[in-house]
């Protein structure tokens, strides 16, 4: 998790999600996963994702997603970032036994 989910403003914006969520719930309205258009079911388990990776920690950023959805989005994220890592630091000083 990065600094960005635990700054205070990033968990206010995600209580107030949570909770527009769970009054569409009461009202009977349908709440769709942002990312994938297709409907959480009523109690079934969401995060609260970003919709744009550098667009902010507000309620304009942030939107109910399926889980599958929104960690899949993440560790492909993650897994980006330390690959370059990973590329920066041995580029040039390993060669490969197989090349």
């Amino acid at each position: 998790m990065t600094t960005k989910h635990s700054s205070p403003e990033w968990r206010r914006t995600t209580r107030h999600v949570r909770a527009q969520v769970r009054k569409a719930w009461e009202r009977g309205d349908d709440v769709t996963c942002w990312r994938h258009g297709h409907l959480i079911p009523e109690g079934a388990p969401y995060d609260v994702g970003h919709i744009t990776r550098h667009g902010g920690e507000g309620l304009d950023n942030a939107a109910p997603e399926c889980r599958r959805g929104n960690r899949s989005h993440g560790g492909r994220i993650g897994a980006t970032i330390t690959n370059q890592r990973r590329g920066a630091r041995t580029t040039g000083l390993i060669k490969p036994t197989w090349a």
